[in-house]
């Protein structure tokens, strides 16, 4: 006997709680038929079952990855890896800077982190601004000076004088050791910041520099995946993995196997080294120029979409003064200091293009690739090509200006880095390669453009630098591949500073200390000396470096008025100082300047500006009844003197003041 519906939609209801005799007996229906009911029933219930059970186990790693991922956020762990911060602490967020911890995306064997210049752009950016951002290598950065150094201002110092309406901002991302991966990685962060244009200088860190073909910090030889990898390095939960995996691969080489890992010691540049043996014929300089070549279409093509207009130079190493650090000989190649040995004689025969070509060779030959092989040069200028971008001959330039046309050690300073005339003459050659494509005709005034001798002084690089520069280039030169040998001297801990500056260059080295703080010990020893305008040029390097920055101005108006009595000089910087940031001090002096130039009015109005920041300002006060009796108000001039001296009685030269002033009043009444 079948079931009705009312019996079927009771036995659904109640099939879980009573038993199928139960289900019998109240609906008085046959056992059998019931129980053959239920079966039909359970399928659906399990297959219910089995869906939201399948949904759950999906749903917990997931969730466990959410809060993974969120605990690693609010830890802060690696901290935080944007390509940009604006401080609010002492910009009030108006500001923005490269991040020095950006490149813990990157270096997972390194503690050290390679950091940024200072170069700083307004947060909202400016309709008149022309916003260029600067990215490569070490060269890029303007190892080993830094700083003022860079290349890249001494164009922005140029493009500025003939952009008088607009705002030049010259944001420098050059770091050590980064290579095309990183430039890929920062374009996405550089876009929202709106560039005007993009200068691009690398090539040397290719193989070494992080993620590299043949660096220690990489991560197989197919340009693609390790481009995704990039984006997948964002998540804090992918860091943790990847920082995992690699503490436990030195815990097997050091622990298990009893070898130093390759990135546990030395300089940087001897960490990020994978392979020393990297020939002409290898499979690792095959994968060096896929990766150079496949990254550089990924970024210009990227750039090109936006419709950013990019300059993209080509590169220079010494290739006449440093000879191949390792020589390898492969039944195809020679090896690499016999070349050079070749080429040294033909440059003493004076056959300086046959010495050239064999240079040039022997520093492709070279397993050591620190220096980028020619064809990387071939590589830049296809690419510029293909991609619509403007192409900067700077190899071409340096050697033109280089003895006898081979470059050496009278425009580097050791394998790679130029020395200050050598940054100079990039960032002359990157100004021509910016006025020659033409993207600036409607706004330049090209007449404004100074001497370039004027360019080269502006860099304002002062003895304290050039020896900073020699004790990094000294430390450099002093270890790994240059020497395997300590050094006779004991460098470093064996040095003796040979006077003031050079300790303070061998601190801001060695130690701690900041390059600024630097400068500002050197400016006071040279004031303590008796030569201001030593510490001047202090002031102003610090200046250049810190624009935004109102203690330099301050600092660099002040020796104008206390040591130089340069009225005319000292304005523009307490001008700078009051824009910056109004305080007390600028107030006072900018205002005794307006005074002692006849511009009484405006002179009131600074040093009452002044008392407001600190009304015990005596000095000002002082000041501020001159400025009054000099626009003709005697009686006020008179009531401020009278309070002066209640506040300091004894307040020098303000007795005669106040009867001066009394005399006078006396008189006009």
């Amino acid at each position: 006997m079948s079931l009705t519906n009312k019996q079927k939609k009771f036995i659904r209801d109640h099939y879980r709680k009573k038993s199928t005799a139960q289900l019998s007996r109240e609906l008085k229906a046959d056992r059998d038929t019931i129980a053959a009911y239920v079966e039909t029933i359970e399928p659906e219930a399990h297959s219910g079952k089995k869906v939201f059970f399948f949904l759950l186990a999906m749903l917990i790693p997931v969730l466990f990855f959410l809060f993974l991922e969120s605990s690693l956020r609010l830890s802060n762990y690696r901290g935080d890896t944007r390509l940009f911060l604006f401080p609010e602490e002492y910009f009030e967020g108006e500001y923005g800077f490269a991040n020095r911890n950006f490149n813990a995306r990157y270096f997972f064997n390194v503690t050290n982190l390679p950091g940024y210049s200072n170069d700083a752009f307004l947060t909202q950016k400016p309709d008149t601004s022309f916003r260029i951002f600067v990215m490569g290598g070490s060269s890029t950065a303007g190892y080993p000076y830094g700083f003022n150094g860079t290349f890249s201002r001494v164009t922005a110092d140029a493009l500025q004088d003939i952009l008088p309406g607009r705002l030049v901002e010259s944001v420098n991302l050059g770091a050590s050791a980064v290579n095309t991966y990183t430039l890929y990685d920062q374009i996405p962060e550089i876009l929202e910041q709106k560039p005007d244009a993009i200068f691009i200088y690398t090539g040397h860190n290719e193989f070494y520099g992080a993620l590299g073909a043949g660096s220690s910090e990489q991560f197989g030889a197919f340009p693609g995946f390790v481009r995704t990898y990039l984006k997948l390095q964002r998540l804090k939960t992918f860091m943790l993995l990847r920082d995992g995996i690699a503490s436990f691969s030195r815990w097997i080489a050091s622990g298990i196997l009893g070898e130093p890992h390759p990135a546990s010691d030395g300089t940087l540049m001897q960490r990020m080294v994978g392979d020393q043996t990297i020939t002409l014929d290898s499979r690792t300089f095959e994968y060096g120029i896929n990766q150079f070549e496949s990254n550089l279409d990924a970024i210009l093509a990227r750039l090109r979409k936006e419709g950013l207009p990019v300059f993209i130079s080509s590169i220079t190493s010494n290739i006449k003064e440093q000879e191949p650090f390792v020589s390898i000989e492969t039944p195809e190649l020679p090896p690499a200091n016999q070349v050079y040995q070749e080429a040294g004689r033909y440059y003493r025969q004076g056959n300086y293009e046959r010495a050239y070509e064999r240079f040039v060779y022997a520093k492709d030959l070279d397993g050591l690739k620190f220096r980028a092989p020619a064809i990387f040069n071939d590589i830049i200028r296809q690419k510029a090509e293909k991609h619509g971008a403007f192409y900067v001959p700077v190899y071409e330039t340096i050697r033109e200006h280089s003895e006898n046309r081979i470059t050496g050690l009278d425009l580097m300073l050791e394998h790679l880095h130029p020395n200050k005339t050598g940054y100079y003459l990039i960032g002359k050659t990157f100004y021509d390669s910016v006025v020659s494509s033409g993207i600036l005709d409607d706004s330049a005034d090209y007449s404004m453009l100074n001497s370039w001798e004027t360019y080269y002084d502006n860099m304002m690089m002062t003895e304290l630098d050039d020896r900073i520069a020699w004790h990094r280039v000294r430390l450099l030169t002093a270890g790994w591949p240059f020497t395997t040998e300590p050094t006779p001297d004991g460098y470093p801990s064996g040095y003796q500073p040979e006077d003031k500056i050079d300790r303070v260059a061998f601190e801001i080295v060695h130690t701690d200390k900041r390059w600024d703080q630097g400068k500002l010990d050197i400016a006071d020893h040279f004031l303590e000396l008796g030569y201001p305008e030593l510490a001047l040029a202090e002031y102003k390097s610090l200046i250049r470096d810190q624009p935004y920055n109102h203690s330099p101005y301050v600092y660099a108006g002040r020796v104008l008025l206390q040591y130089l009595i340069d009225f005319e000089r000292a304005r523009p910087h307490f001008e700078n100082a009051w824009r910056i940031n109004p305080s007390n001090y600028a107030a006072r002096m900018l205002g005794s300047i307006e005074v002692n130039d006849g511009n009484y009015e405006r002179g009131i109005v600074l040093l009452e500006k002044a008392l407001e920041f600190n009304s015990n300002d005596v000095q000002a006060m002082f000041n501020l009844s001159g400025a009054q009796a000099l626009s003709g108000d005697l009686e006020t001039a008179y009531q401020t003197a009278r309070r002066l001296e209640q506040m300091q009685p004894d307040f020098p030269g303000l007795k005669p003041w106040i009867a001066q002033l009394r005399q006078r009043l006396q008189r006009s009444s």
